[in-house]
């Protein structure tokens, strides 16, 4: 009796440890042994393959989007809501990893594009590519502006409140 409780609790340990570990083992990309995974692959309506894209910045709508595979950036822009006003379309940068030819960023001038409707200037994302849309130097100034009038707020209570102390003692 009292091996088959040593072995089940011997059991209940290796259980509770491999179910512990699995998710460590996960976040490095690991599996235990005997967990194969199926192929993730998604499809869309009329069967295309999607790949998962990151679009983020100044657009209305940033975030992770499944495309379909051969999309090029100005249809993930329109998928994203488009930009914002403050969007600066000369320097959207795409961020690739690529195993073969390692990481890179991709300057893309989409302002350019507009203006020439040249196709060469726009490139097909690839899977897993980071879209960063940055924003105008107007809208920076205008932050600091905000900011700075926020601070003028803060200083003006705190003057005020140094004088009505200084009125106080008065009396």
């Amino acid at each position: 009796m009292r091996n088959l409780k040593s072995g089940a609790i011997k059991f209940f340990l290796l259980a509770y440890c491999l179910t512990a570990l699995q998710p460590l083992l996960a976040q490095q990309g690991r599996q235990l042994p005997g967990q194969g995974r199926a192929a993730q692959y998604y499809l869309g309506s009329d069967d295309e393959l999607l790949v998962p894209v990151n679009i983020w910045g100044f657009v209305r709508q940033p975030g992770q989007y499944m495309v379909p595979n051969k999309t090029d950036l100005i249809t993930l822009l329109s998928f994203a809501g488009g930009p914002t006003e403050y969007a600066k379309m000369s320097k959207i940068e795409i961020v690739r990893s690529d195993a073969k030819i390692g990481n890179m960023v991709i300057p893309v001038d989409v302002k350019k594009y507009l203006e020439t409707a040249d196709p060469v200037l726009i490139p097909m994302l690839r899977p897993g590519d980071t879209i960063i849309v940055k924003g105008t130097t107007i809208f920076w100034i205008q932050r600091f502006f905000e900011f700075l009038g926020k601070l003028v707020v803060f200083g003006q209570i705190l003057y005020f409140v140094a004088i009505s102390n200084e009125y106080l003692k008065r009396d």
